[in-house]
């Protein structure tokens, strides 16, 4: 590890619990004045006042204009400042990867997508230092120092998944030796933090998206696979080994009453399995389109069993954690969304609830976005906010 990156994971380490909380407050609540921040932080005013200078000397936050409103002095909100932080996302997909520049706010500064028959280790490498070269050329020379890092959302175990990844199986054997996050640190020179892109797509939706104000909320995304995540308390919840809210693993009866995964029912890619069957090699073609037209048939009878399993996953959440909102969402077209979203509803509406309270279903708002925003916001989290 060069001496540079390890200043700036020294640098996330030392940061008090105190300028963590309070740049956490204004993330969170926005332009906010000193004497609120000493109030909500229950501090006194003048060691909040000693705090927020000090991060407003190290360009983490901004003052806005004097607001006059009573008796006084005019006081003066304080902000985060957008160029305080900067911080590169990537996810992996099985047919498209997406990195994405944003800053202290989260918003989108750069983008380039890669795309390909199947996701290799060495291609998403070079996407990710093609993308730092590129994004580079947005930021001055200081900001491109308060980088904080990168942030990797992926499907873990990716060898596991070679039917619905049409790979060669040597070519996917690569990912199972393949030390991610020590290489994208090293390719790139930042620090870097590896996670499911479920549970990745999850914290994006909570931070930028429909679930932001949702402190205890399961999340259904429906994509090539299907993918999930769980927040607590606020906070996203991992699991022992990262990968919580696995729902495409959870096991259910085919049609032949074998038990199989429900990935085998709610996942783009068995709809693209379908398309491909009437119509060979036209399946991924009619699914990039803004929508989804020419296979009414199917794509109903897709809903509809996603619908099915999606809700049964859903009263599985409620079981199991007691959450009291699913929130939904995919890699379709807002009218699917829309459609699917209304007909899981009315499904848990009429099943049998006894024991537990039905949840309210709520469609996300991010779509393909929600893990690159998730995975891009985790070094900010790790170096400058709370977890």
């Amino acid at each position: 590890m060069d001496d540079m990156l390890q200043d700036r994971l020294a640098a996330a380490q030392e940061r008090s619990a105190n300028e963590r909380a309070i740049l956490n407050l204004l993330r969170q609540e926005g332009p906010t004045p000193a004497a609120e921040i000493a109030r909500r932080m229950d501090l006194s005013v003048q060691s909040a006042s000693v705090i927020t200078r000090k991060l407003e000397a190290e360009g983490l936050v901004q003052r806005g204009a004097p607001v006059r409103g009573g008796i006084g002095k005019p006081s003066r909100p304080i902000s985060l400042n957008p160029n305080g932080a900067f911080s590169i996302g990537l996810r992996i997909g099985r047919r498209r990867s997406d990195l994405i520049l944003i800053d202290f706010e989260g918003r989108v500064l750069g983008q380039r997508t890669a795309t390909y028959a199947y996701p290799t280790p060495s291609l998403c490498l070079d996407l990710a230092r093609a993308g730092l070269e590129a994004f580079g050329k947005i930021l001055t020379p200081e900001q491109r120092e308060r980088i904080a890092g990168i942030g990797i959302g992926m499907p873990f175990d990716l060898w596991n998944w070679l039917d619905l990844l049409d790979a060669p199986q040597a070519e996917m054997q690569a990912w199972r030796d393949f030390p991610a996050q020590e290489a994208f640190s090293e390719a790139l020179g930042l620090p870097a933090f590896v996670g499911n892109d479920g549970s990745l797509a999850c914290h994006g939706e909570h931070l930028f998206g429909a679930a932001r104000d949702l402190p205890d909320f399961g999340y259904i995304y429906v994509g090539a696979f299907l993918g999930g995540g769980i927040v607590i308390d606020g906070r996203l919840y991992l699991g022992t080994r990262g990968n919580a809210g696995a729902l495409a693993s959870l096991p259910v009866p085919g049609a032949d009453g074998a038990m199989t995964q429900m990935v085998e029912f709610a996942s783009i890619h068995s709809l693209e399995r379908r398309l491909d069957a009437r119509s060979p090699g036209d399946g991924a073609s009619l699914l990039k389109q803004d929508a989804w037209l020419g296979f009414d048939d199917l794509k109903a009878t897709w809903i509809e069993e996603t619908a099915r399993q999606i809700a049964a996953a859903s009263m599985t959440l409620v079981a199991v954690l007691d959450v009291p909102v699913i929130v939904i969402d995919g890699s379709f077209p807002s009218e699917v969304r829309e459609t699917l979203v209304s007909r899981v509803d009315a499904l848990v509406a009429v099943w049998d609830a006894r024991g537990i309270h039905r949840p309210q279903i709520v469609a996300g708002t991010l779509g393909t976005k929600a893990c690159a925003l998730g995975a891009g916001y985790r070094p900010i989290v790790a170096r400058y906010l709370v977890e």
